[in-house]
This record gives C-alpha cells, structure tokens and sequence, in this order.
C-alpha cells in the first residue's frame, strides 16, 4: 500500500516540475497570430512537451492563411530539446479560425515502451445562424530525436448547426473518445473510437418555440496501425 506521505511526495515533486517546466519555456495566450504551450509529460516527469504555432495570412487576404507548427518535447529543468517536429501549414484558418491547441497526456500506451501524446486543434465559426466548434485530435510518438504522428485528424467532438428566425433550426452534436484495446498491428495497439452523439431540434409548440434533443445510438469502431499511421475513416476527419 502506498503511503499519503508517498503520494504526497509525488504531487509535490510533480508540481515542482511543473513550475520548473512553465519558468524554463514558454506559453503564450493566443492572440490571433500567434501562441505556445508547456506541459510536464506525466509518464516522464523529466520532459516536457512543448509547442508553438505562428499564422501566416495568405496573399492579398488578413482573413485566411495557415498555422504553422512547432512541437518538441523538452528537458523539464532547462528547456533543452530532446525530439522535435516541424510542419509549416500545419492548420488552414480561414472562415473556420483555428481558435486554440491544447496539449493531450493522457495513456497513451501504444506499445510496451512507446507512449503517445496528443495535441487538440480547436476550430471555431461565431455566428448565432451558422455556429461550428470542432476539435481534432493527432498523436505522436518519439522516435529518437524526432516526433511522428500516428494519427492525424481525428474529430472528436464537433458541433454544428444552422437557426433561422422563425423557429426553424437544428443543432447536431458529436464527442469521440479513445480507447487503447488489447489487440495490434504491426506493433502498436489498436484504438477503439467510441462515439456519441445528439440532435437539437426547434419546433412550436403550443404557440411557443421548443427545443427538442434526441440522443444518437452509440457506436465504435477499431482503428489499426498499417506500419505509418492508423488509418482514419474519411467522415470521421475533416470539417
């Protein structure tokens, strides 16, 4: 049995680290052009991982153009680099803006001694007419001095809707998570993508105007490594 003096120790040791990790790089608030984040790995409380994305507007326009990407994961301590990546256009932003990305530690555990992490790209449209939110998902790996995504664009939650002004609208909710299964291919764990859902709809009732939810069936699917990646259903990427 683990002591509370032990587990004591490990919040304050963990803490430690993550202020260590925050003083020694950086995060910045997302201010529309630019942004960063830092965060302790759990699974190697030495690392941390780190990322940044600068935009790039597109020629001849300040309302469209693309993110580009940084991503390492670091020396807790000091910030040195131990496994980087680098994708210029990484996120397009145009009509749908790239709102926020988000650091995902979860367990990962996609072999005996390969450990994923995520990053969460949220994507936004703010309009009381047309509203959309999406999220998706992408999770690398370290492969000596460099990072690899395994997964890319996976959407895991995402809502979308349209409302007139004369109670007639709908709204359509979607949230997937993700499971490590038992099972592999070509080395690495195969994922199970549970996913739920609800529909909103407006409609009179009595002379006033109702919002009516009906949950949608739960469903899942196995997703497999192929040696590259593993390979994502087109109607579950994308916008």
């Amino acid at each position: 049995m683990i002591s509370r003096n032990t587990l004591l120790g490990s919040f304050i040791v963990l803490g430690l680290l993550t202020m260590t990790a925050q003083a020694a790089c950086q995060t910045k608030d997302f201010d529309g052009k630019s942004l960063s984040r830092c965060k302790v790995w759990p699974a190697f409380q030495n690392q941390a991982i780190a990322l940044k994305s600068t935009y790039l507007a597109d020629a001849g326009s300040d309302d469209a153009g693309m993110y580009d990407l940084d991503l390492s994961i670091v020396n807790a301590a000091n910030a040195a680099p131990i496994a980087t990546y680098h994708k210029p256009g990484a996120y397009n932003s145009d009509a749908i803006r790239l709102d926020d990305l988000r650091i995902d530690t979860a367990r990962y555990r996609l072999a005996p001694d390969v450990r994923a992490f995520g990053v969460r790209s949220l994507f936004g449209h703010s309009s009381s007419a047309l509203p959309y939110e999406k999220t998706d998902l992408t999770l690398y790996v370290r492969e000596g001095n460099a990072l690899r995504p395994v997964l890319e664009g996976l959407v895991v939650f995402k809502n979308n809707g349209e409302f007139m002004g004369d109670c007639s609208g709908y709204a359509n909710q979607v949230r997937r998570t993700l499971d490590v299964a038992p099972t592999s291919h070509h080395g690495f764990a195969d994922l199970i993508i549970t996913t739920r859902g609800s529909k909103m709809k407006d409609v009179k009732s009595g002379g006033q105007c109702v919002s009516k939810t009906t949950d949608l069936k739960k469903t899942q699917i196995t997703l497999t490594y192929d040696g590259e990646q593993y390979v994502v259903p087109e109607d579950f990427r994308g916008y």
